[in-house]
């Protein structure tokens, strides 16, 4: 059994932002991770300046940019990390080591203010242990990052991710992106100032 001692130092792989094809049309995120990390490092790395840049500039543009532009455009300038697990290239197969952790994302609120009224409700759920809460890069989403709960333990990784959704999807009426089930699925680290983070990762 992990302990909360032991949880703290659990770590996962970050990757770096990606780069232009030959062509200098098409932006590729990075498929080898740079290095591994925790919890605490991500909350510090989205609560810096370093990241803020980026999260301005593509709330800047999303009004009026395609969906294309957009994902380009996280792909060259958002660093990115894999929470369920440390990989040695971002594919299932390439799975180094299982975290404790699950991302589940919700996408496509209304507006900043909804995306943050939804991470304070999760925040404060006492059935799903939050590790870590921050909104989208966009700031029309929220990552919800849990511990997973005893009642996913010693399920196969696609059905731990789904009974989770489902939870949220009861518990808020909230439909999370089902492509977390993903065990490698990649979760852009933007800037938030009010990140939250479990306090004994601090």
């Amino acid at each position: 059994m992990t302990t909360a001692t032991d949880i703290t130092n659990f770590r996962f792989s970050i990757f770096p932002c990606g780069w232009w094809d030959a062509a200098a049309q098409v932006a590729k995120p990075q498929q080898r991770p740079q290095q591994t990390q925790t919890i605490r490092w991500v909350y510090e790395y989205i609560t810096s300046e370093r990241a803020r840049r980026a999260t301005e500039e593509l709330r800047a543009m999303a009004p009026t940019a395609t969906r294309q532009q957009k994902q380009d455009f996280k792909a060259l300038r958002f660093e990115y990390a894999t929470f369920s697990g440390i990989f040695s290239y971002r594919n299932a197969r390439s799975l180094v080591v299982r975290s404790p952790f699950l991302a589940i994302d919700i996408d496509d609120l209304g507006s900043t203010d909804e995306a943050r009224d939804v991470q304070h409700q999760l925040c404060e759920d006492t059935r799903v242990e939050t590790a870590l809460c921050f909104v989208s890069p966009k700031g029309l989403g929220v990552k919800w990052i849990v511990t997973l709960p005893d009642w996913t333990e010693g399920l196969p990784f696609r059905e731990q991710f789904e009974r989770v959704r489902r939870y949220v999807g009861f518990n808020y009426g909230l439909d999370p992106d089902k492509s977390g089930s993903d065990v490698c699925r990649a979760c852009y680290l933007p800037w938030d100032d009010e990140c939250f983070i479990n306090p004994k990762y601090v």
